[in-house]
């Protein structure tokens, strides 16, 4: 899990996909796909979170240079991706929200 392809290919491949998605949604009138990038930022977040926690459960049976030496990257470099994932998700919560308050002032 902690392999670099994996660690950092995934997460890569989601912010393509959000951001192709966010261009789709952009060019479309299919109001759902908010959510589905939701979905994708909040799977980007999860993901990331595990592999720190991968990272941090092998931290206690070693130290972090072998670690670091092991895997060949340094392992504060994985908190971009979820930092990454944290902010699309606080943006897509934001823009939810602005749409509620929209729809309500509609409706009134």
């Amino acid at each position: 899990m902690l392999n670099s392809f994996f660690a950092f290919g995934v997460p890569t491949f989601l912010v393509i996909l959000y951001i192709g998605f966010a261009i789709f949604r952009k060019k479309s009138q299919i109001p759902y796909l908010g959510f589905a990038l939701f979905i994708i930022a909040g799977f980007l977040s999860a993901f990331s979170f595990q592999v720190i926690q991968e990272a941090l459960t092998e931290l206690q049976h070693t130290t972090q240079q072998v670690l670091e030496q092991t895997y060949g990257y340094p392992f504060y470099l994985l908190a971009i991706p979820f930092a990454c994932g944290i902010l699309l998700l606080v943006l897509n919560a934001y823009r939810g929200y602005k749409r509620i308050k929209t729809i309500r002032y509609q409706a009134k």
